[in-house]
């Protein structure tokens, strides 16, 4: 169990087979954070200089690829908003999160690829609280919100539903482009569970109201490109007036316009991709549980700086060879974490730990209905 299953929706088997798109997503996405971490962590584009032609051919995959965390979030939302909390699926998230962290950590200790020490590997061991993911540890908030969020959303009109995805657009989307408002709301560019509740409010209106189809794979590449241009522009724009560093990135953050217009564009033509064939069904089904875990992998602190720093791609940057490196080495390293979260998803198995992690939350359930009862009596409630 992981986070991705969390958002599949379960039950008819017509349910099932509609997966079958955002599955294909989830897989897109992870090869995107890939490529972008492929840039970003390998060095590549702070190589780069506007001069250089890699320069412009790196932000504008960079820019395609910014979807990649939103479409993650409307997956949830959509499916999550007509599905029940469960905690055990909570303990199970977060069991994951901290013991990927910590296993990984230990093994890069034994290849004498890590120096051990209690204080690291306690650090290790509190993944979520100790936001080593910030990805995880706001999807964690955000799960453990949605009976809240679900509660109040269920009441509203179609009308007041959409004036309450406008005014959270207005506010925390457009109205940062519009007006830019550095760290506004302490939303940290979309590094945060607020802004996931937001692409959640969004994810559940198109579930309720499905919009008509359109050309959305090609609104989704015109707002991508348009994002990477903006980019482009002002890194240009700041070599040449040494403005504020944070202004380059005013229209290409997760909570921007573009990019959360894109997101939703990319996540509508994935929802209404019909994949019939036998064997890509089974290539999806197989993979797409596995992707939080390539995430979790590849993305812990000592592995990360391993993987980044033996590579050293910065080295490459100004080279055609680049963009022939770059499918390489996110194609390997999507297909070696998702074998080792397949092991670590049999382990767990094997343990039966889906089984206690049950037992548990079923405990903490029944302690804290007998808690609630004894504060208010059902007849007063």
């Amino acid at each position: 169990m992981n986070f991705l299953s969390i958002a599949s929706p379960s039950g008819t088997d017509r349910r099932a087979e509609r997966a079958a798109g955002p599955d294909l997503l989830r897989i897109v996405c992870m090869m995107m954070i890939l490529t972008s971490h492929f840039f970003v962590h390998g060095k590549v584009l702070s190589s780069l200089r506007p001069t250089d032609v890699n320069f412009h051919i790196g932000w504008l995959i960079e820019g395609c690829c910014y979807v990649m965390v939103n479409c993650f979030v409307l997956i949830t939302g959509y499916y999550q908003s007509a599905s029940r909390f469960k905690l055990k699926k909570l303990l199970l998230l977060w069991g994951q999160i901290d013991f990927t962290s910590a296993a990984v950590y230990l093994i890069l200790c034994a290849l004498k690829k890590a120096v051990f020490t209690p204080g690291g590997l306690l650090t290790a061991f509190a993944a979520v609280t100790g936001t080593r993911y910030w990805f995880a540890t706001a999807y964690v908030i955000l799960y453990a919100l949605t009976p809240l969020l679900n509660r109040a959303l269920e009441g509203l009109s179609r009308r007041e539903h959409f004036i309450a995805v406008a005014a959270l657009w207005g506010l925390f989307v457009a109205g940062r482009n519009l007006v830019y408002w550095l760290d506004f709301a302490n939303l940290h560019g979309g590094y945060s569970y607020t802004s996931f509740i937001v692409l959640y409010v969004t994810a559940a209106y198109l579930r309720k109201y499905p919009p008509k189809k359109r050309r959305w794979l090609l609104w989704y590449f015109l707002l991508s490109v348009l994002t990477a241009l903006s980019r482009i522009l002002m890194t240009v724009l700041y070599y040449r007036f040494r403005f504020g560093s944070e202004f380059l990135k005013v229209f290409m953050q997760y909570n921007s316009l573009p990019v959360v217009a894109a997101s939703v564009c990319f996540f509508l033509f994935f929802l209404n991709l019909n994949i019939e064939g036998r064997v890509s069904r089974a290539l999806i089904g197989f993979f797409a549980p596995l992707t939080f875990g390539v995430y979790l992998i590849h993305e812990q602190d000592e592995l990360e700086a391993l993987i980044w720093d033996t590579l050293k791609l910065s080295r490459w940057a100004k080279s055609p060879k680049i963009f022939l490196y770059l499918p390489a080495v996110t194609l390997s390293l999507f297909l070696l974490c998702s074998m080792a979260d397949f092991l670590r998803r049999m382990l767990s198995r094997l343990l039966h730990i889906p089984a206690l992690f049950g037992a548990i939350a079923d405990g903490l359930g029944k302690g804290a209905r007998r808690f609630i009862d004894r504060l208010l009596p059902p007849e007063d409630s």
